[in-house]
């Protein structure tokens, strides 16, 4: 594609623009996903990180609340162990319901 033909599409803006939006809110999101897990056998979780995670879940996610429940009741889950396992099945679910 030529530049005019570029610059066209971004004056009149092209939803490709949303959609880098929506990647990066996802890319972002996981990450922050697989930092839960791995803080889940040792660390606290920041509640701010809880907070934020469970917001992106609550709004874009079907079933959403469901899945902010499962993840309080694992993170309840006082055997480290047990904690993290059952983390990542609720993570991997989560995982499967993500919009693509």
């Amino acid at each position: 594609m030529d530049k005019k033909k570029q610059l066209k599409n971004i004056s009149f803006g092209g939803d490709w623009s949303e959609k880098i939006l929506n990647d990066h809110e996802k890319h972002i999101f996981i990450k922050r996903l697989k930092y839960i897990y791995e803080s889940s056998f040792i660390n606290e979780i920041p509640k701010s990180d809880l907070e934020e995670t469970f917001f992106y879940i609550k709004n874009n996610i079907e079933k959403g609340d469901i899945f902010i429940q499962s993840f309080k009741d694992k993170l309840k889950i006082k055997d480290p162990y047990q904690r993290r396992s059952e983390l990542l099945k609720t993570i991997n679910n989560l995982m499967r319901w993500l919009p693509k």
